[in-house]
């Protein structure tokens, strides 16, 4: 898989009050944007995973450690399974 390397300029500041190493700073600052391009629906879950550095499963818990949704459904799609779901209901019963 090819890879570009992105550089940004965080203040020193900053770095300092978040009580991290400029690595793990960095490290951190792409992990939320990988939380931030899934939540927008801009990278799939394995592609955000890629861009987080880490596995899907491993994703899927770094999602839960920060509170977010691992799934994530317009209205539409959930009204949709919810039509599935009482179609299945009547079958079933």
């Amino acid at each position: 898989m090819q890879s570009y390397e992105v550089k940004i300029k965080v203040p020193h500041e900053v770095v300092l009050n978040l009580h991290k190493s400029p690595g793990e700073a960095a490290e951190d600052i792409r992990r939320q944007a990988a939380i931030r391009y899934y939540k927008k629906r801009a990278l799939s879950l394995g592609k955000a995973a890629d861009l987080a550095g880490m596995s899907r499963f491993e994703f899927i818990d770094y999602l839960r450690f920060n509170d977010e949704a691992v799934f994530q459904y317009t209205d539409e799609e959930l009204e949709e399974i919810k039509r599935d779901a009482a179609e299945i209901e009547k079958i079933i019963t």
